[in-house]
């Protein structure tokens, strides 16, 4: 009965702590928002300066480099913080394939085998002998998944 308890609290405790980081995941992404917003504005009032190519008034000039330190740092600590926040453990997935090939065309079957599964960790090849001129080959891999 106290084992039951301690997890169903814990499971509380746990949905507690999601539902505060979405609610913090939600009020950073309007606030990028409103920033990336107020940046746009302030592009599009200088439009003049920034098509200018002549002097200092074009991209590398001096209105590109104030609104630049005015929003970057600020917009990648928003985007630093979100992303720590959105963070979910990943799930590990297994795959396993077989494929039955010949002393001569191993090596480019099991290369081709693993390109195919290029987002995946290789884990282990394991070759035996099936007949006098068939080989098995069991690969396993590996890979994070995040679900949705």
């Amino acid at each position: 009965m106290q084992k039951e308890t301690s997890n169903l609290e814990s499971s509380v405790r746990e949905r507690r702590r999601n539902l505060r980081r979405r609610d913090a995941l939600e009020i950073l992404l309007k606030a990028r928002d409103g920033l990336i917003a107020e940046m746009a504005e302030e592009i599009r009032l200088r439009k003049d300066a920034f098509i200018d190519s002549s002097g200092d008034h074009n991209v590398l000039g001096f209105e590109f480099q104030e609104i630049e330190d005015r929003y970057t740092a600020r917009l990648h600590s928003l985007n630093s913080i979100l992303e720590n926040l959105e963070y979910r453990r990943p799930r590990l997935a297994h795959r396993i394939e077989t494929l039955s090939s010949t002393r001569e065309s191993l090596k480019k079957d099991l290369n081709d085998l693993v390109s195919r599964f290029d987002q995946w960790d290789l884990v282990d090849v394991n070759v035996s002998e099936m007949t006098d001129s068939t080989l098995l080959a069991v690969v396993s891999f590996t890979a994070d998944d995040y679900g949705e």
